[in-house]
């Protein structure tokens, strides 16, 4: 069975502890690249902003995160974008993220500005085949696991017994779609501990800086019908793995209270 990108970022980048720890997957082979566990001094209290970092490095309090040390990693670095310092993502056939380890808390705005030069027309975020965006934000929530159903439960289990750690209880993501309506929820097609909302689609604004804000607590019960525990991590992707595509696409600064 291929497993798609977005299912990897729930069971991977976002893998985290209420206790205190969020890191990626270190042996559920072959998906997964080892990085150190986050220990609870490494947990951030805010999302570190892109600008006023230097051009040319990853961008300080940020974690890379590989999928899959077989595939392809997308190219991030800081990098001058008109008048400022943005997180540049270059993909070609590729997938990986950055993300931030969070101290678990309450948080309910997440704002954000990002453009992507050119679209994945051939995306679909429905299907497994063909599940790649230019640009997403996840947000990784805690909760009770043992109020979701038995198949869910189970494949939570193996996750723990395979890695020594918990999944998040859910995972929020906003993405730029090809062709589906703004406002659309998109269901993972593997795991429903994943939801997906499209909040730019098509071509009608390549080349463009948008601007977003998103009430959380709306957002995740439009999404999973319920109030959403405390936020984990957060974490940015830009992948074209699997529709073998090519994007550049930018990141400013992102803010989550």
């Amino acid at each position: 069975m291929r497993i798609s990108s977005c299912q990897l970022i729930f069971l991977g980048c976002a893998a985290a502890a209420l206790l205190g720890a969020c890191a990626p997957l270190e042996r559920a082979a072959p998906r997964a690249q080892h990085e150190p566990v986050a220990q609870a001094n490494q947990l951030a209290t805010h999302v570190p902003p892109f600008s006023g970092q230097s051009a040319g490095i990853l961008p300080q309090g940020w974690k890379p995160w590989i999928l899959n040390r077989q595939k392809v990693a997308t190219e991030y670095q800081l990098a001058q974008e008109g008048t400022r310092i943005a997180l540049r993502a270059d993909a070609a056939s590729s997938a990986s993220g950055l993300y931030v380890p969070l101290v678990p808390g309450k948080r309910r705005h997440l704002r954000w500005e990002w453009k992507t030069d050119n679209w994945i027309e051939a995306a679909e975020n429905s299907s497994r085949q063909r599940e790649d965006s230019p640009l997403r934000i996840f947000v990784a929530f805690g909760g009770d696991i043992a109020t979701l159903p038995l198949k869910d439960q189970l494949m939570f289990e193996m996750a723990r017994v395979t890695t020594g750690r918990e999944m998040p209880y859910a995972t929020l993501m906003y993405i730029w779609g090809a062709r589906r309506p703004v406002g659309s929820v998109v269901a993972n097609p593997h795991t429903d501990r994943v939801r997906m909302i499209v909040v730019d689609s098509g071509k009608g604004e390549i080349g463009r800086w948008r601007a977003h804000e998103r009430d959380l607590q709306a957002d995740y019960r439009k999404a999973f019908g319920a109030d959403p525990g405390p936020v984990l991590a957060l974490g940015v992707m830009t992948d074209t793995d699997n529709t073998k595509s090519h994007v550049r696409a930018w990141y400013g600064d992102i803010v989550l209270d």
